[in-house]
């Protein structure tokens, strides 16, 4: 059930290998199933940040009962990623952690709730 969506400005030379890298990151950060994740990355996206198109990137992270400590490690691990992979700089990436409502979240034609 969780989706994470990163759009970047970087070309991304091996989109597989860097949706199975934050994959499996957020499986293990929130101890879920990889059955459910998915993945959605967006790259060539003109993006401005701090009035400059450097590199950049912005993830969204949405999922069911997001633990605050969770979102700690995860914050620091998906900006390792993204630095490592994508060579982006930890000062122009910005992530977004989104509880869902488990009554607004469906899956297979029928709500969480």
């Amino acid at each position: 059930m969780p989706c994470l969506e990163l759009t970047t400005n970087v070309r991304i030379t091996d989109k597989s290998a860097l949706m199975r890298a934050l994959s499996d990151c957020v499986c293990k950060g929130l101890g879920k199933a990889e059955t459910y994740m998915m993945v959605i990355v967006n790259g060539e996206v003109p993006m401005l940040f701090g009035g400059s198109e450097e590199p950049v990137a912005h993830l969204t992270l949405r999922a069911l009962n997001l633990k605050e400590e969770a979102v700690r490690i995860l914050a620091g691990d998906l900006t390792a990623i993204v630095q490592d992979r994508l060579g982006i700089e930890s000062q122009r990436t910005y992530i977004v952690f989104m509880d869902a409502d488990m009554g607004k979240w469906a899956w297979d034609g029928r709500t969480f709730a």
